[in-house]
């Protein structure tokens, strides 16, 4: 058994925790065949490729007359070239014809053009064009959307509207996507009660929660994670264990709050480690500001996350820590943040060995992105959080950034 004298804060690194924890786990996660309308937001478990050429035929791009564009080649209004109609059908009788046509149908064959209901002069069966229309002109050709055998979703991509229209453009009804991961969140801390207790919990000496619903409200954006709230445990290492034991046989991962500290009230690493089960210790303590405290434990290839109290620290660590190694797990795809490049406004400085976060605002400035750090930085001022629409990250090997310097930022 491990015992908490045998554990020290050791403050790795987050790219290093990642790596050690991707390592040593593997997710159980099962597929399932689900209709496409309730995929969006869901993990695609398969490479989908086009069996089809979308179009899958040359189509008119508007409204207007299927012809044959050689035949247009010496129209001009001092010489509108007459084409006379004819019914709409599969094959375009004369290089003299012209067939009534609208937006997304078949382009007839022996037509290779499409003259625009606006670009031409009808009296009764005969439409005058008075302009050369080149060939292919206002025609969507085979293909040209979609090739066939083109990739049209990569397996790891989190579906998003735009997938589930293409897919349904090939006729899919269904796809293959992973279950949803089932996530335990556990509120630690005799000092936290609910929001229900009211403002006179202040006067008793208690804490309101903040911190579980921000993570719980983050983690349920994500469609494809299924969130169990265990409510709020004291700290009492036997309430924390039959919680944890609780938490583990119902869900993939379990993520707590509060407790992580090296207090003599911070009871849940130490609650967990010393549990009757296979233990394995990533982190005890990262290097990052905020969110210091963060520890990563292994319970029987399950991970567990423990997270500050404060939900400035806690909201860092959950981005930068436990979804950047779920999106490693589960091999997403996607991008967890938006990167964009930003002229920053005043200088700032990080402290040496960890990465630190600065919550920060993003505008524009004449024609370039500026932004400026809030200098708000206690791991407990949801103010920050409040003004924020962005993150200076300053990696622990830089002492800081200058004024009007060009850094990449992280948008929230």
């Amino acid at each position: 058994m491990i015992t908490l004298q045998s554990v020290r804060y050791n403050y790795m690194s987050i790219d290093s925790a990642i790596e050690e924890l991707v390592k040593v786990v593997k997710l159980n996660i099962s597929v399932q065949d689900m209709e496409l309308e309730n995929a969006a937001g869901m993990i695609c478990a398969e490479d989908i490729y086009s069996p089809i050429d979308l179009p899958p035929f040359d189509r008119s791009a508007v409204d207007g007359y299927a012809l044959y564009s050689e035949a247009t080649s010496s129209a001009s209004s001092n010489n509108p070239i007459p084409f006379k109609l004819v019914n709409y059908g599969s094959v375009l009788p004369s290089h003299n014809n012209a067939v009534p046509i609208s937006t997304g149908q078949r382009i007839p064959e022996g037509a290779d053009a499409v003259v625009m209901v606006e670009d031409v002069i009808r009296e009764g069966d005969i439409i005058y064009v008075m302009k050369p229309i080149p060939k292919y002109g206002n025609v969507s050709r085979k293909g040209e959307d979609i090739r066939k055998g083109e990739l049209l979703v990569a397996k790891g991509t989190i579906i998003k509207p735009q997938h589930l229209a293409a897919l349904s453009a090939i006729g899919m009804t269904h796809v293959k996507v992973y279950r949803r991961l089932n996530i335990g969140l556990i509120s630690t801390g005799s000092e936290v009660v609910s929001p229900l207790q009211g403002l006179k919990a202040y006067e008793q000496g208690f804490i309101l929660d903040s911190t579980s619903i921000l993570i719980f409200a983050v983690l349920s954006a994500h469609k494809f994670m299924n969130v169990n709230w265990y409510g709020f445990v004291k700290d009492d290492e036997h309430e924390i264990k039959a919680m944890t034991e609780k938490a583990l046989n119902e869900n993939d991962i379990l993520i707590f709050t509060g407790g992580t500290g090296p207090g003599e009230s911070d009871k849940t690493f130490k609650s967990i480690v010393e549990m009757n089960r296979d233990i394995r210790i990533i982190a005890r303590g990262l290097a990052i500001r905020p969110g210091r405290p963060t520890s990563i434990i292994i319970v029987e290839n399950k991970p567990i996350f423990l997270l500050s109290g404060f939900p400035v620290a806690a909201y860092i660590a959950l981005y930068e820590v436990v979804l950047r190694a779920l999106y490693t797990l589960l091999k997403i795809r996607n991008e967890l943040f938006i990167e964009v490049p930003a002229r920053i406004v005043k200088r700032v400085y990080g402290s040496a060995g960890y990465d630190n976060y600065l919550r920060a605002k993003l505008f524009k400035c004449n024609e370039d992105l500026c932004v400026e750090p809030i200098m708000l930085r206690g791991s407990g001022i949801l103010k920050s959080l409040l003004e924020a629409n962005a993150l200076i990250v300053i990696p622990r090997n830089v002492e800081g950034f200058e004024k009007g310097e060009k850094i990449w930022i992280k948008i929230l």
